[in-house]
C-alpha cells in the first residue's frame, strides 16, 4: 500500500515521470546502396500459402476462412491493382490482382498507402528506407494472401514528411 502523496512504480519507471508524448521513432541506420529499385530482404510466403492451400484440399479450413477479403482490399483491388497471369487457386474463373502497400518510418504519415509498381520506383529514389508488402487477391471470391515483401530505397535516412495542416482543425 503506497503512502498518499507518494509516487507509484510501474515495473522501475515512476508513474509521474512518464510523458504522454511518444517516443521519437529510431532511425533506420544509413546504408550504402548501389541500386534503390532493386528490393532487398525479400520475403517470400509461398510456402504459407501452400500450406493453406493444402488444408483446404483436406477439409482443415474451410473456404470462406480464406475467402475473406477486407472490401477495402477488394475495392484497392479493382482500382489500383495490377493483374498477374495466375488464376485464383479458390473459383479458378478470374485472374489475381496484386497490391502494393509500403510502410517505413521514413515515409511519415504515407506510410500504409497503396502504391502501383511505378510509383515504387520514384519512390526508392525520395526515401531512404520503406518496406512493401505485395498482397495478391481475387475480386470475384475474396480470396487473398500476403504475396511477399521487400525493402526499397537508396539507404540514407531522412526525416519523415510533416502532414499538411488541414483546415478543419
Amino acid at each position: 500500500m503506497s503512502r498518499p502523496g507518494s509516487h507509484q512504480s510501474i515495473s522501475g519507471i515512476r508513474a509521474s515521470s512518464v510523458s504522454a508524448k511518444p517516443p521519437n521513432p529510431i532511425a533506420h541506420p544509413g546504408e550504402d546502396i548501389a541500386d534503390p529499385v532493386r528490393p532487398r530482404q525479400i520475403l517470400d510466403y509461398v510456402l504459407a500459402r501452400r500450406s493453406v492451400l493444402e488444408q483446404i484440399k483436406h477439409d482443415a479450413l474451410l473456404r470462406e476462412q480464406v475467402c475473406d477479403a477486407d472490401p477495402y482490399l477488394i475495392r484497392a483491388a479493382k482500382n489500383h491493382g495490377e493483374t498477374t497471369e495466375r488464376t485464383c487457386p479458390m473459383c479458378t474463373k478470374s485472374e489475381l490482382v496484386h497490391v502494393n502497400y509500403t510502410f517505413g518510418d521514413d515515409l511519415g504519415y504515407l506510410s500504409g498507402r497503396v502504391k502501383s509498381s511505378t510509383e515504387l520506383k520514384s519512390m526508392a529514389y525520395e526515401y531512404g528506407h520503406f518496406r512493401v508488402y505485395v498482397v495478391e487477391a481475387c475480386t470475384s471470391c475474396g480470396w487473398n494472401h500476403l504475396h511477399m515483401s521487400y525493402v526499397l530505397g537508396d539507404g540514407s535516412p531522412r526525416t519523415p514528411p510533416r502532414e499538411p495542416r488541414d483546415v478543419l482543425k
